[in-house]
Formats: C-alpha cells, sequence, structure tokens
C-alpha cells in the first residue's frame, strides 16, 4: 500500500497535469471507480483546481495580464502551475516564485521588463497584506534634543518594499491604474525597453490602499542606508553624495506621510520608540 507522501505526490501530478507520466497504474489503484470514469470525476476536479490557480495568478500580477493579455498570459499561468504546485491553503500566497521562473522562460528575452515587473506586483501584494505601519510618534522626536537627532536610527514598516530596476516599472504600473484608453494613451508615450531613466520604485500602502512611487537617486540613497542600520547622519550623507541638492526635511516627511518610516531608537541596542 501506498504511503500517503506517494499518493499525494500521484494524485498532485495528475491535478497538475492531465497528459502521462500523471496516468499510471498507481494513480487509478486510488479509485474504486472503473477507469473512465474516475478519469471524468478526475479532470472536472483537475479543472476546479487549476482554474482557481490561473485566476490567483491573474488577481496577484494584474499588470502582467493586461501586458500580455488574456490567452497568453493563460499559457504562461498554465506553464508555470506545471512546475510550482500551491504549497499553501491561502491562494494568496500562490505565486511567489514567479518573476524567477519568468527570468528563466523565453518571454524574459522578448521582454525583458517582465520578471521586474512581477517582483513589483508581488511585493504590492505583499504590502496589502502586511500588518498596519505604526504611527511616527512626531512628538516624541521633538524631544530628542538636536545634537543627538544625527544618532537616531529611523525604522522602515516592515511591509515597504524598494525595487530598482533598468526598466520603466513604476510608468508602465502606473498607467495600468488609469481608464483603459488612458491607460493606452500613456503606454505609448513609455518607451519599455529604455534605460535611460532607471526606475527606484518604493511600494508602500496608505489608507488601505497600495502604491508604487517612483523615487530620486537621493531618496533613494537615503532609503536604502536607513534599510542597512546607518544612522539618519549617515543616510544624510548617502543622499547628499548623489544630490548635493537633496532636502532632508521633505524627505522625511513625505516618508512619514507615506507610512514608509514608523519610528526610531537612539542606537541598535536602544527601546524602539
Amino acid at each position: 500500500m501506498p504511503s500517503l507522501p506517494e499518493v499525494q505526490a500521484v494524485f498532485g501530478g495528475a491535478l497538475r497535469n492531465d497528459a502521462a507520466p500523471g496516468h499510471t497504474p498507481a494513480l487509478w489503484a486510488l479509485f474504486t471507480e472503473p477507469e473512465a470514469l474516475a478519469e471524468r470525476r478526475l479532470a472536472a476536479y483537475r479543472r476546479n483546481v487549476i482554474g482557481n490557480w490561473r485566476s490567483a495568478l491573474a488577481s496577484s500580477y494584474p499588470v502582467l495580464a493586461q501586458l500580455l493579455g488574456a490567452q497568453r498570459f493563460r499559457q504562461l499561468a498554465d506553464q508555470y502551475i506545471a512546475g510550482y504546485p500551491s504549497r499553501s491553503g491561502d491562494l494568496n500566497d500562490y505565486g511567489g516564485e514567479l518573476a524567477a521562473w519568468l527570468e528563466a522562460s523565453s518571454l524574459s528575452s522578448e521582454r525583458p521588463y517582465l520578471p521586474d515587473m512581477a517582483r513589483l506586483e508581488w511585493a504590492l501584494l505583499v504590502a496589502y497584506g502586511a500588518v498596519d505601519a505604526a504611527v511616527f510618534d512626531l512628538a516624541a522626536l521633538a524631544e530628542i534634543p538636536s545634537a543627538l537627532q544625527p544618532n537616531l536610527r529611523l525604522h522602515i514598516w516592515a511591509g515597504a518594499a524598494f525595487i530598482e530596476s533598468p526598466w520603466p516599472l513604476v510608468d508602465i504600473w502606473q498607467a495600468h491604474q488609469l481608464t483603459e484608453d488612458e491607460r493606452d494613451s500613456a503606454l505609448a508615450a513609455i518607451d519599455a525597453l529604455s534605460h535611460s531613466a532607471p526606475c527606484r520604485a518604493l511600494v508602500v500602502r496608505s489608507e488601505g490602499r497600495v502604491s508604487a512611487l517612483a523615487l530620486t537617486a537621493s531618496e533613494a540613497a537615503f532609503l536604502r542606508a536607513l534599510q542597512s542600520g546607518q544612522t539618519l547622519a549617515e543616510a544624510i550623507t548617502a543622499a547628499l553624495s548623489e544630490d548635493p541638492a537633496f532636502n532632508p526635511g521633505a524627505t522625511l516627511q513625505a516618508f512619514i506621510v507615506q507610512r514608509t518610516l514608523t519610528g526610531f531608537s537612539m542606537n541598535e541596542t536602544d527601546h524602539r520608540l
């Protein structure tokens, strides 16, 4: 008698693919009905399961679905499903490996920005489901003596993501948030294959809405330094090296309003405020 893992492997393979080698004597041994009847029942269940996975991918990657079109995205989804079955009972968790899968596919040579767009869309999904960001305590910050403020370490919301890409991801993503006519017009003005303007995308959530925002080189350097645990002074120095006109006050205010920054501490061992 096969073990439970063996039964699961055979049945799971048959659900992902209706062609051999899934159809083996080991599979039909799981059923008491005649093989023809078992196949019809299995096919109905397979259509339902794969349909759910397709829908989950389309929901998680709406921009990719629009860029590729319904038929081509379905083909992509079916190829991905064949190699990456769901490992969670929550369909919101399905599709996290799509960016890596796209890098190895022929689509990446035709449209090299697709893997990074998949990373951006997955980051948006993760941000949507993340725990709410704490409200930055400006009153507590005001109580810190100005001489000590350069040594502060600012905390970034756990749901925020910073994605750098040679492709205009934010422009493409923002165009797809418009109405159909406006979207087509906006996309026509974007050179998706241009390396002239590197993209620095910040994924945040504010008032229940997730967004992809474009950062300047200095803002990106500032945020990157904070993410690595550097002090406020060190982050400002990194930003100024990119742009001597960098405005720390305006950038801090924007990040606090966006809920990118959630608090601060005096050093790595102090209690977080």
